[in-house]
């Protein structure tokens, strides 16, 4: 790894640390009348894996809970994949967090710290509801609310997303996504048959490109193939959406109000003090996603 890229990635953690401590501030108050909330970190970090772990041909996803295509695909496509090869034991499907900016990131954060077999169902909920709490007046209030219907609890909430270890963990997931397999966009699909490569998959337009490449990879073709998926409703261009389309200055205008709103709301310091940290985290940390982006 050459200078650049063991700076950016110091930097990266650096930031994720400076969010994570202003996030820390409003959670402690938000926790100081309830039992505190434990997060099992080796929980929320384990693989999140659909279908059967031992199954020979692995379809690894990298997604964006903020990313339209991503949804489009979850409601889309995965349902015919699910019918075609995952339920028939074949394929496994393996999603991993590439966020692609700091509502993502909270996301992402958050639906880890339900159970693994919970995170499946929550994962659908998020991307089926994802108009509505990410274009709300306050998105992370609204991501809250929705991760209610999938079971967690706003005190639980609240330590996720000022858990430090969860959110290096996706830090630096994104970043090796980045910069050793060289995801720069979401949806970006491996297919692999064991550990070898058969197939990377960045602009997926139809379900063919990801059947034809599972096959290939050793899957058996569905005797009876479900249905064709409906594309209505679908992203007008279906390749995958790239991270430079949320600029670094992005975050500092439009997510640091949500987290003030929900400290405020629980009793938390100062909004001006909790924007200003806000704002100066995720102002670089999202400056640091653009510069991963960068050739070695």
């Amino acid at each position: 790894m050459n200078l650049h890229l063991r700076n950016s990635l110091a930097a990266a953690l650096v930031a994720a640390g400076a969010l994570a401590g202003v996030l820390a501030a409003g959670a402690a108050h938000a926790q100081a009348a309830d039992a505190p909330v434990t997060i099992d970190v080796a929980s929320a970090t384990s693989p999140r894996v659909l279908g059967d772990v031992k199954a020979p041909v692995v379809l690894e996803e990298y997604a964006s809970f903020t990313c339209p295509h991503c949804a489009h695909f979850e409601e889309a496509f995965l349902p015919q994949l699910k019918a075609d090869f995952i339920d028939t034991g074949q394929v496994q499907l393996v999603f991993h967090d590439f966020p692609l900016d700091q509502l993502a990131f909270a996301a992402e954060m958050a639906a880890r710290c339900l159970p693994p077999d919970r995170y499946t169902a929550a994962k659908g909920l998020i991307f089926k509801t994802q108009a509505q709490w990410e274009h709300a007046d306050d998105p992370l209030k609204a991501l809250q609310q929705t991760l209610r219907l999938g079971g967690m609890s706003d005190a639980t909430f609240t330590a996720c997303l000022s858990n430090k270890p969860l959110q290096d963990f996706i830090t630096q997931s994104r970043l090796d996504a980045s910069e050793k397999l060289g995801v720069d966009g979401t949806p970006t699909f491996f297919v692999k048959k064991g550990d070898a490569m058969v197939e990377k998959i960045d602009n997926l337009r139809e379900y063919s490109q990801l059947s034809e490449a599972l096959v290939k990879a050793g899957a058996k073709a569905p005797a009876n193939p479900a249905p064709a998926p409906a594309t209505t409703g679908a992203p007008a261009d279906q390749a995958a959406t790239p991270a430079s389309t949320t600029p670094a200055s992005t975050p500092a205008t439009s997510t640091p109000a949500a987290p003030a709103a929900a400290s405020a709301a629980a009793g938390g310091p100062s909004t001006g003090l909790i924007v200003g940290g806000i704002v100066a985290a995720l102002v670089v940390l999202g400056g640091i996603f653009m510069l991963t982006r960068r050739k070695k």
